[in-house]
């Protein structure tokens, strides 16, 4: 089994709210859940890695699964020309989900040292998969406000949703070729035993 696998993003919502603040970088919430494996021989805390792992979205199950997700607001600037994205503002959203090694006595140095090492490495990993969905609300939040101005806000609030959706998909897509790149986290040592 690969060390971690993790899986994206669902779609950012568009929203249209008045009186946002103009933001330079978007609200980032991180959030990391542990999942217990215990053992103590290497073989043991794989077994409960493999057993316990949670699941990306396709099914498959793997040592760590990050989730991100974007939203974006925006206000309208009516002019006399039409309608324009006056401020956006974005959030990202990142979820981890990591395995831990329940304390115990009987666990050997050696087997804590490694698995230490192992889950530091991962996590860079899965922080790595987390990366795209803030890129995706810095590019949607700076692109926003740059795009031309609508005949009407109706038109605009669609183009506005369209060029979010369409960022979130090329993100979305660099995420899935991260993984192709560094084996699933392997080529940056998240790899147990």
């Amino acid at each position: 089994m690969k060390a971690s696998m993790v899986w994206m993003v669902l779609l950012g919502t568009g929203l249209v709210a008045a009186g946002l603040p103009a933001s330079a970088e978007p609200q980032v919430k991180e959030t990391i859940a542990y999942y217990d494996v215990s053992g103590t021989t290497a073989r043991e805390v794989r077994n409960d890695l493999n057993r316990l792992g949670p699941f990306d979205r396709d099914g498959r199950q793997f040592d760590a699964v990050t989730k991100w997700y974007v939203n974006w607001r925006y206000r309208y600037d009516r002019t006399g020309q039409g309608c324009g994205i006056a401020s956006a503002t974005t959030e990202a959203k990142i979820n981890i989900i990591m395995p831990r090694l329940v304390p115990d006595a009987a666990v050997p140095a050696e087997l804590s040292r490694s698995f230490e090492t192992y889950s530091a490495a991962l996590l860079v990993h899965e922080r790595g998969h987390g990366q795209f969905g803030i890129d995706a609300a810095k590019r949607i939040e700076a692109g926003l406000v740059k795009l031309p101005a609508e005949p009407n806000c109706e038109r605009m609030g669609q183009v506005a949703n369209e060029f979010g959706h369409k960022v979130i998909q090329e993100m979305s897509q660099q995420d899935v070729e991260y993984d192709a790149k560094t084996n699933h986290g392997e080529t940056q040592g998240a790899r147990f035993p």
